[in-house]
């Protein structure tokens, strides 16, 4: 199976979050990334912040690749579990960039974790991931 790992490009323009401008490995993406392709998936992980992609160039990326899942990450890297943006408005930016030409999507993140009916809905994504995702996804 084809899975796209994306972490969207965050910015912080209109946020009320500070953020941290600086790029974050997205670990969780990572060792999901060994995980699948150890059990034989082809797997595209793109990272909009370290790549210096904006989302609509991050989901034209994944779309090209025709994966049968997308997973996109609700927060920069782990790093942000205990402090996440507090609105969802990038991934939400680069789902709706996708529009539907990534097969399932899936949220990974502390705002599943925390609120998962909320997250389902206002990302509008099929599946969401409570705690640690690599073992999930």
């Amino acid at each position: 199976m084809k899975v796209a790992l994306v972490n969207p490009s965050w910015t912080y323009e209109d946020s009320i979050y500070f953020g941290c401008r600086q790029p974050h490995l997205p670990l969780e993406l990572g060792y999901s990334k060994a995980l699948l392709e150890a059990d034989g998936h082809q797997v595209l992980m793109l990272d909009g912040q370290i790549q210096k992609l904006d989302n609509a160039a991050l989901a034209d990326r994944v779309a090209a690749f025709a994966p049968a899942m997308t997973v996109v990450s609700t927060a920069p890297t782990y790093l942000f579990w205990r402090c996440a943006p507090p609105e969802l408005r990038v991934p939400a930016e680069f789902l709706n960039s996708l529009a539907g030409r990534g097969g399932r999507t899936v949220a990974v993140g502390p705002h599943g974790s925390a609120t998962p009916a909320p997250t389902l809905r206002k990302l509008g994504v099929d599946v969401v991931v409570r705690g640690e995702c690599e073992e999930v996804v």
